[in-house]
């Protein structure tokens, strides 16, 4: 097993089992640390289909980049846009708590975000992982 399908391998646990935890923040009312989940998850997700395809990245904003570009070449809304909305998850979360309202907005992006790194996983076929 070459030193990328380990990386891939590794990549993909990582980002479902933080996929997992934020899911747990978020049901629990820990808003920051959910966030910073769903970041490191989409991220790890966005390098694991990049490292299929041997593509590098370079920084946070070519991770944004890419997972912009991957959004418009699935026609995938998720994947256009769910850095940006993380990066506004915090102020719906300091609005949040001042009004003491629902999460429902939260539990919208957290889905979305989801169901983005999902898809990012399909993007990687198994057999990648195993051939590599």
């Amino acid at each position: 097993m070459g030193a990328d399908t380990q990386r891939l391998r590794r990549y993909r646990q990582q980002s479902l089992r933080l996929l997992d935890s934020a899911l747990d923040q978020m049901r629990g009312g820990r808003w920051s640390q959910c966030e910073e989940l769903l970041w490191a998850s989409l991220t790890l997700a966005v390098k694991g289909v990049a490292l299929s395809r041997a593509e590098v990245l370079e920084g946070e904003q070519g991770v944004r980049d890419y997972a912009t570009r991957l959004g418009r070449e699935q026609r995938d809304r998720r994947l256009r846009e769910a850095f940006d909305q993380l990066t506004n998850f915090a102020d719906a979360a300091d609005r949040l708590r001042e009004s003491r309202s629902r999460a429902d907005q939260l539990f919208m992006v957290l889905e979305d975000v989801r169901g983005a790194v999902h898809r990012l996983w399909e993007m990687v076929p198994r057999e990648e992982e195993d051939e590599r």
